[in-house]
């Protein structure tokens, strides 16, 4: 459990995910500000009045401080609901490894806040489904331990071939 408590200390620590989903919110509230300056830059001068000179500096100015706070506002929002969607991600990538490398013990946990936790929930149950399944050929498997005759031998090692073709699908 520290390891994963040290891990969602990162900024970015989904790196696939969290960056593009930040900088692309980014990038949007950049792209209306700037349109909105020039816009607004547009305006000024085919309006053509005398007091565009006096007020145009003092627009710029509070339009790039608006943008920029936009910016760093939209940074740190997205950055935390990306996190609430990539630290499950990151969570169930490290399941999907472990059950790659055949250790069925583990579960995906959540906190309350994040999300994905249907996501989550169906895998835990996918898991504990393929539990069940392999308990039920280890006891069948346990079950051929006491056959000693060989003919009898052989039909059981059919059924059980029979069964785990029920089981999973290849």
């Amino acid at each position: 459990m520290r390891r994963n408590e040290t891990k969602r200390r990162r900024l970015y620590f989904y790196p696939g995910f969290q960056p593009s989903f930040v900088w692309g919110l980014g990038g949007a509230v950049l792209a209306a500000g700037l349109a909105a300056l020039l816009s607004m830059t547009i305006l000024l001068v085919v309006q053509g009045r005398e007091v565009v000179p006096n007020i145009f500096p003092l627009l710029l100015g509070f339009n790039i401080i608006v943008v920029l706070g936009l910016l760093s506002i939209v940074y740190w929002v997205a950055l935390f609901v990306s996190h609430r969607m990539g630290g499950p991600l990151y969570r169930m990538e490290v399941l999907f490894k472990d059950l790659g490398e055949g250790r069925l013990n583990h579960k995906v946990s959540l906190r309350r806040d994040d999300q994905l936790h249907h996501v989550a929930e169906a895998l835990n149950q996918g898991v504990s489904g393929l539990r069940q399944r392999l308990e039920e050929l280890r006891r069948q498997a346990r079950q051929l331990e006491d056959v000693t005759d060989p003919h009898e031998l052989r039909e059981q090692a059919k059924l059980l071939g029979r069964h785990i073709d029920d089981l999973f699908v290849l």
